[in-house]
């Protein structure tokens, strides 16, 4: 039996993580000793890490991305009101009075967790490319395989910000 609540963007943000959560036990398992802590906008090396100093880094920050885009839905239901932004007063009006509010927040927890698993999977792209790169044992890197996946990351986020913010989604139905 299927649960309803189950939506593409929950099964996404899911899946995602698992990928983030994948990456981050093959790199514990098998990735070198040392990985590179920071690299420049040239692509050198500023800092070298323990691999276990950069696990445990990205795997709290991973594991605070679960809490906050994983429950979004209960973190939304005990915001109060007051503490909902919304562009125009009349679509807060409307979103915010008890026959909507529900659906006001199912609508932004899929959307929360629709960027959390963009969010994820740009972090797992990261500690693998800097995983790789460290066990190639180059002098460099290629700068692109963190520009442009950071890039096309941000230009995402932009593009479905302004969707949300004045498309049809959170139009007033009434």
């Amino acid at each position: 039996m299927t649960d309803s609540s189950w939506s593409a963007q929950r099964w996404s943000f899911v899946l995602a993580a698992a990928v983030f959560a994948s990456v981050w036990v093959a790199v514990a398992v098998a990735g070198p000793a040392r990985i590179a802590g920071h690299i420049d906008a040239a692509g050198e090396v500023t800092r070298w890490d323990s691999k276990w100093v950069v696990l445990a880094g990205l795997g709290a920050v991973g594991l605070l991305f679960v809490v906050i885009f994983g429950f979004s839905g209960p973190l939304l239901a005990r915001l109060p009101a007051r503490a909902v932004n919304l562009p125009g007063r009349r679509r807060k009006e409307y979103w915010m009075r008890a026959a909507h509010r529900a659906e006001f927040n199912r609508l932004m927890a899929a959307d929360l967790e629709l960027i959390g698993a963009a969010t994820m999977l740009l972090l797992a792209w990261l500690l693998a490319a800097m995983t790789l790169f460290s066990a190639s044992g180059e002098a460099s890197m290629n700068g692109w395989a963190f520009a442009v996946p950071l890039v096309v990351y941000v230009l995402a986020l932009i593009g479905y910000t302004v969707y949300i913010a004045v498309g049809a989604r959170y139009r007033v139905r009434e």
